[in-house]
This record gives C-alpha cells, structure tokens and sequence, in this order.
C-alpha cells in the first residue's frame, strides 16, 4: 500500500466502510504490488486490523476475485449505476463461503461472522458493504478514474463528482495530459 502519494492525500472512509477501501487498495495498480499476493503477506496485512488466522491459497484467490469485483463497483459508482450484478453475486457468494449471518438486536439486524482468518476477514468486509448499502454511503466510495491508478477513495465533494484518488495527483496528471492534447504545436 502506498504511505505517500494517493494513500496520504486520498479521503479516507467513515466506520467501516474504510476496511472495504483499504481491501481494495491491497492491490496498487500503480507500484505493481499486492498485500494480497501469497498467504503470508494477506495474513501479515489482516494480521495488522486485528485478525489473526491461517490463510489457504483457495480462499485468497476468491478474496482476490472479490477484490477485483469490488473494484469494478466503484467505478461504477461514478455513474450512479446500481451495484453491478457480478459484485452483487460476488458478495453474496463470499457471505455464504466465510459464514456471514445476520443478527437481530433491539437496534435493529446486523451481519456477523466467524472470528478468525480470511473468513473474519471477508466477512467484514460484506458486512461493511452491506450496512453502506443499506445508509446511502456506497455510492460514495470510488475508484479512481485513471487506469494506471484506479486507487480507492471516499468522495467527500458537495457533487458527488469526484474522479480521482487525489486531485494533486492524478487530477493533476488528467489536466496537464488534457492540456498537452489541445495546445498549438509549436513546430507548425
């Protein structure tokens, strides 16, 4: 994960909607690296939120899958699009795998998992996403619109129109790309 550039200056989400931010920004496009690349990596990283527990090559992969699907949910929510029908078939396979269940309390339903491993892990983060849903704050949580980057942010504008990881970076990148394409060449 980056601790400098898009990491430091992209918005951060409320409760926990920010483990769901943080799993999808275990794979940066832009460095070529994944938390999630081998068993022992995914551990140290769920190891680091408080979740201890053994991590076997199959359920990284649909981790991963899930990851991926994740991702392609944020970009979807810059067009205010519903929740894309793989992510939403990818979520409900990753409740029944990690044994996500609901609770009723006085408050009202939650979702609960087991306590451990990459199950605790996933479990959270259907849960998380879940309760965004249901509050209205998922559509806020993008992924930014460079390819190169596609780095997972939370959109705090008044607009709602955010496009980028962090507008001195990639913003900044888009403009000066936009502005080379449309400037006078010199040369005629």
């Amino acid at each position: 994960m980056r601790e400098s550039d898009a990491e430091a200056a992209a918005p951060h989400a409320p409760g926990a909607l920010e483990l769901v931010r943080a799993f999808v920004n275990t794979r940066d496009i832009e460095a070529g690296t994944d938390l999630l690349a081998d068993p022992s990596s995914c551990s140290e990283w769920s190891g680091r939120l408080g979740i201890q527990g053994t991590v076997d090559a199959e359920a990284l992969a649909w981790a991963i899958d899930l990851r991926e699907s994740l991702r392609q949910a944020l970009l979807a929510n810059h067009d205010r699009l519903p929740l894309p029908e793989a992510t939403a078939t990818a979520l409900t396979e990753a409740a029944r795998r990690s044994g996500t269940g609901v609770a009723f309390t006085p408050e009202g339903a939650v979702l609960v998992g087991p306590g451990d491993g990459m199950n605790a892990l996933i479990s959270r983060v259907v849960s998380a996403t879940a309760a965004a849903l249901a509050d209205g704050t998922w559509a806020r949580l993008k992924a930014c619109v460079n390819d190169r980057c596609q780095w997972a942010f939370y959109d705090r504008s008044r607009s709602r129109t955010g496009r980028w990881c962090s507008m001195e970076i990639c913003g900044n990148r888009a403009k000066q790309a936009r502005w080379r394409t449309t400037r006078p060449d010199p040369a005629s």
